[in-house]
């Protein structure tokens, strides 16, 4: 039989009515469509109430469906209240941390107003073993930034199995998937031989800080001020970040200062001094100072102000390093980060295509 996803969800339902919080459908041989319900379903007394969007599915009777990009399943019950299926799911990716923790992140959005419009499927529920997480709905085939997972699992064969199920992912397509875990790479290396797949494998170390509220008070000079990053800004981001230069990689660093919480310093003029992004994993993403305003201890402010936010609001503090990148690692260390075992494994499929994005350079890496 075709392995299948068997919940797909999203963002968590702000309300719902008595009628979707109680009970379940009995199991039927006929799965009539109901209408605002954007997978069939059946009822003891009629067609189910409109599900909001993002609802976690139970077990599915068909493979997937995919119609704008995200994995969905038929199903022969109607859901109880999401929130507290999307609290069992983060409090069980809580219980394998660190290991869990692009996911984790994520999830962590989701469940906090889900400004990404992220989705997670997992291959079984509740006793899941494999769990991706990546954006919703459809992007270019060649657009690598929007087409990113992270990945955790607790049984390697479920995962393999997650990802060879019909819908889940477009191999056709130039796509991310990260995580901590070696079986995020070997997985994708054993499917990417027998489909023909190109690979590309970029690695990292990834620090956690295991207690933020012991960060020093950030010092700054007075002449540094604490500003706020604008659209008008994504050109200089795009330019001074190694992964840029593209129409693709402009239009998610843009998405970035639109969605997730982000911190930058300036001059009294209103000139960028430097800058720290956040994604949708919960991550620290792109940090930047300006060269001729290096050595003034303006990251280390950024780093320090950064891990606080992120604390104060419940999120790990953490972040991928480039392995060649000593003043950023030293950084961490001497604030306490620390560095977790193993490395951090982005999987770009198709990294051909990827170069393709609109607007590269020749030979840029996209």
């Amino acid at each position: 039989p075709t392995w299948r996803p068997e919940i797909s969800y999203g963002q968590p339902p702000v309300s719902l009515s008595p009628s979707q919080q109680g009970g379940g459908c009995p199991t039927s041989p006929t799965i009539p469509v109901a209408a605002g319900c954007h997978v069939p379903c059946a009822r003891r007394d009629g067609p189910c109430p409109p599900h909001p969007p993002g609802t976690l599915w139970p077990r599915g009777t068909h493979p997937p469906v995919t119609t704008t990009g995200s994995i969905g399943t038929h199903h022969r019950r109607c859901p109880p209240a999401g929130t507290r299926r999307h609290g069992r799911l983060e409090a069980a990716l809580r219980s394998s941390l660190p290991r869990a923790l692009p996911v984790y992140g994520a999830v962590l959005n989701i469940n906090r107003g889900n400004p990404g419009d992220f989705e997670v499927a997992v291959d079984a529920w509740p006793n899941f073993g494999a769990v991706l997480a990546r954006r919703r709905g459809e992007a270019p085939l060649n657009d690598s930034y929007r087409n990113l997972c992270s990945a955790f699992y607790r049984d390697v064969g479920a995962y393999r199995a997650l990802l060879e199920s019909p819908g889940c992912l477009r191999w056709d397509s130039a796509f991310h998937i990260f995580g901590l875990q070696d079986g995020v790479l070997t997985v994708s290396q054993d499917i990417a031989l027998a489909k023909g797949v190109e690979l590309e494998v970029t690695e990292y170390y990834t620090y956690l800080h295991p207690d933020p509220s012991t960060l020093p008070e950030p010092q700054l000079d007075p002449d540094v001020q604490l500003g706020t990053l604008s659209p008008a800004h994504v050109e200089l981001l795009d330019s001074t970040w190694p992964y840029g230069g593209n129409v693709w990689s402009r239009r998610y660093l843009g998405e970035l200062l639109r969605r997730f919480p982000h911190l930058c310093l300036q001059d009294p003029a209103g000139n960028l001094l430097g800058w720290m992004l956040s994604d949708g994993f919960a991550a620290g993403a792109h940090g930047y100072t300006v060269p001729a305003q290096r050595r003034r201890g303006l990251m280390r402010a950024l780093t320090i102000m950064a891990a606080r936010r992120a604390h104060g609001r419940g999120f790990p503090v953490y972040g991928h390093t480039a392995t060649d990148n000593r003043a950023m690692q030293r950084l961490q260390e001497e604030l306490g980060h620390r560095r977790l075992p193993g490395m951090c494994r982005f999987v770009l499929h198709n990294p051909t295509l990827a170069r393709a994005a609109p607007g590269a350079p020749p030979g840029r890496n996209a």
